[in-house]
């Protein structure tokens, strides 16, 4: 379990995220997408070592803002599992909350 899941600052941007048709807010990727959290980005995950995956936008984005949580697009399940990816954390995580997470955008 994350130990950000509990606290998380959401931000309050009046942002809603559609539920499909998503793409990189930098560069307009379509695959391998994250959520971010706290501020409702939607941004490419990490370039792989064979050159596919992403363009590391939200590994950036992280370094500037340090809103730690982010979300897999396309992973999130109605019983409210995903795969979520604490930055601070450097892993993996649950979040418990990730529910009431997602509603608020």
């Amino acid at each position: 379990v994350s130990k950000e899941a509990e606290n998380l600052l959401q931000l309050d941007l009046n942002k809603k995220i559609p539920p499909s048709g998503w793409k990189c807010e930098v560069c307009s990727l379509d695959t391998n997408l994250w959520l971010n959290l706290t501020d409702g980005s939607i941004l490419c995950g990490r370039k792989f070592f064979d050159g596919t995956g992403g363009n590391n936008h939200a590994v950036e984005h992280y370094s500037k803002t340090k809103y730690p949580l982010a979300v897999k697009l396309g992973t999130i399940t109605k019983d409210g599992k995903a795969d979520v990816f604490s930055y601070t954390e450097d892993d993996m995580v649950e979040d418990p909350k990730l529910t009431e997470h997602l509603a608020h955008w």
